[in-house]
């Protein structure tokens, strides 16, 4: 079966179900699948044949793009969305690496063969010409934010995401009848998946083109949406509006959370704002699809957790000689299942370092307890070197934001002549607190062994983030150091 292959079944028998409501302008499944039939007949006027072809595109976040992806896979291209987020120069280097046999956008990228919306959609319509398509071609190549460094494309296949959708519909009980909100961007693979999800069941999808919290709350207390993807980010602006209004969003049944863990302020607060909802934060990657899940009755037994691994997904942590790590025992995660990624685009020796004698890793650490729950430690490409001993900053961070006075932190290592990597931890503060810096070093001594304790505190009036929201952990880096270079330290 193909991604949204269902779309054309659930035209014929749901014709006039909303299949997409982008702020209010609704389409139903019957128009969807005729705009899919319509563009796919574009493109073959201007590409041909489409199986196996790269089609990149650089469009905004509305239904549209949602047309334009099925049209493209379910015609066995490829599609490579292009985040309008990123700087022209990365642009430019991720179509240059891809290679798209088409690229469409507005905008003059490189010299490949480029269309704008309007251009493509004045094209002569002529019928598909046949194809022949299986469940491991490849759909998609997702470019990863680059939190640490330059942006990867990696693939997938029908079959990757397809197992992944059963196992989210078993895990987080989801359903053609559900009405599924994912307000983010769909250039990022949390919204993209959740948005084809929920078409590819026959559900009814509601997204935004950007995202705003007052818009999205004001969504969610009105309309009947029983399931929210989103970041953590995102639920904490929702929840400084709901603080303004103080009416709570009760229809909501599900929220699906995922990128980080969340602050406990927040898992406090939500218990007011959404009292009928169940929170899922679900851990996984771009290369893994879903690896864990933390649910209410983990969050109640181990909240420091990341959940136990959800049915379909072999979790094991290994040593440096790959050999199985105990109980308890720090190690490298590696990952078995059916929905893992088939590698980086052009990228092979990156793609080595992944796949191990059938299991894959993408370099996090993590221990395993005697339950089953799994907890993470850090990402080995993080890892400080500190007098020699090596700290995972995740593990000071999930400390540090435990303290309701911290917003958000990121822990990072500063070159220094004696202990080789410093220690810094960079502080965002809730608005009206702050506590000294020795006050931070003594709960840190409280919580985390000596050598472990940030040498340093600095604070910034706000941290630059991914296009996925993530803190962008290499830019800080670089702030700092500016910042200790201009100081003279």
């Amino acid at each position: 079966m193909l991604i949204c292959e269902t779309v054309k079944q659930t035209a014929l028998t749901h014709p006039d179900k909303i299949a997409v409501n982008c702020d209010g302008n609704q389409m139903t499944y019957k128009e969807l699948n005729e705009m899919i039939i319509s563009i796919q007949q574009q493109l073959a006027t201007v590409l041909g044949p489409l199986n196996k072809k790269k089609v990149a595109f650089l469009i905004d976040n509305d239904s549209y793009f949602l047309a334009l992806f099925l049209a493209i896979i379910q015609a066995g291209a490829i599609a490579i969305p292009i985040d309008p987020k990123w700087s022209s120069h990365d642009q430019e280097l991720i179509v240059s690496d891809c290679a798209p046999d088409l690229l469409l956008s507005n905008h003059m990228i490189t010299d490949v063969l480029c269309l704008s919306l309007v251009q493509l959609m004045k094209q002569k319509k002529i019928s598909l010409p046949a194809h022949n398509i299986s469940d491991d071609h490849l759909f998609y190549i997702g470019y990863t934010s680059g939190t640490t460094g330059r942006s990867k494309g990696y693939l997938r296949t029908h079959s990757s995401w397809i197992n992944s959708f059963s196992a989210s519909d078993l895990v987080f009980d989801i359903n053609k009848e559900d009405i599924i909100f994912a307000p983010g961007a769909l250039v990022h693979s949390h919204f993209l998946y959740a948005a084809l999800h929920g078409l590819h069941i026959g559900a009814t999808v509601y997204i935004t083109k950007k995202f705003k919290a007052e818009s999205v709350y004001q969504t969610v207390t009105t309309f009947p949406v029983t399931i929210l993807y989103l970041v953590p980010t995102m639920f904490s602006a929702i929840t400084e509006v709901y603080e303004k209004n103080e009416k709570p969003i009760e229809a909501l049944e599900k929220v699906i959370s995922a990128g980080a863990k969340w602050h406990p302020t927040l898992k406090k607060k939500s218990k007011f704002l959404i009292p009928n909802a169940e929170v899922f934060e679900f851990y996984g990657a771009s290369e893994l699809s879903l690896i864990s899940v933390l649910d209410e009755k983990g969050n109640t037994e181990n909240p420091e957790s990341v959940g136990k691994a959800i049915p379909g997904v072999e979790v094991s942590i290994r040593r440096p000689d790959f050999t199985k790590a105990d109980i308890g025992e720090l190690g490298k995660l590696f990952v078995k299942s059916k929905f893992l990624f088939s590698g980086y685009h052009n990228l092979p020796k990156a793609t080595e370092e992944v796949f191990h004698s059938g299991w894959a890793t993408v370099g996090d650490i993590a221990f395993i307890d005697e339950h089953g729950y799994i907890t993470l430690a850090g990402r080995e490409k993080n890892m400080i070197i500190s007098g020699g001993l090596n700290i995972y900053p995740e593990e000071v961070e999930n400390v540090l934001s435990s303290l309701q006075e911290i917003d958000e932190v990121i822990v990072i290592g500063l070159e220094d002549s004696y202990w080789g990597e410093k220690l810094a931890a960079v502080i965002k503060w809730r608005e009206g607190s702050r506590l000294s810096d020795q006050q931070l070093r003594q709960y840190c001594k409280q919580k985390l062994a000596t050598y472990k304790c940030p040498q340093q505190f600095i604070e910034l009036e706000s941290f630059p983030y991914t296009t996925s929201q993530k803190i962008a952990r290499k830019e800080v880096m670089n702030l700092i150091e500016k910042q200790n270079e201009h100081q003279g330290t």
